[in-house]
């Protein structure tokens, strides 16, 4: 019986020290993204980091400004939308293929509107507004 509740004790505070870990590691990257930082994961295509902070990358910023020109001016679809940047052959992020479901999460991204954010922590920050810019 002292072994298993020894055991179970150990189990206790493993997840009590996870917890900690977690706590920390959110609440470094809250107060990151509220002094206007970096958070953290991938970075969105027309966008680089710089010393820890997110910049525009001027030349991925074009297709991301061609995008929101194509859904708003041209009234075009997303799929409509993919099959043009794919018939132009400019990469995605990550040099693949563009899909309607890309398009959707670039149109819906607040980022591109100048809103970062971590959680509930949402910050404005005009200076990365590629949406803004057209």
């Amino acid at each position: 019986p002292m072994r298993k509740a020894f055991r179970q004790f150990m189990g206790i505070v493993s997840e009590l020290e996870k917890a900690f870990i977690t706590m920390r590691l959110s609440g470094g990257r809250i107060n990151k993204a509220q002094k206007g930082g970096y958070a953290g994961g991938a970075t969105a295509l027309g966008y680089k980091t710089k010393n820890k902070k997110l910049i525009v990358d001027e030349k991925q910023a074009e297709v991301i400004r061609m995008i929101f020109k194509m859904k708003r001016y041209k009234r075009m679809g997303l799929r409509e939308i993919a099959r043009e940047l794919n018939g132009k052959n400019l990469p995605t992020a990550r040099g693949g293929k563009w899909y309607a479901g890309t398009i959707k999460y670039i149109l819906e991204n607040p980022l591109y509107k100048g809103m970062t954010h971590y959680k509930d922590n949402k910050i404005k920050n005009k200076d990365l507004a590629l949406f803004l810019l057209l």
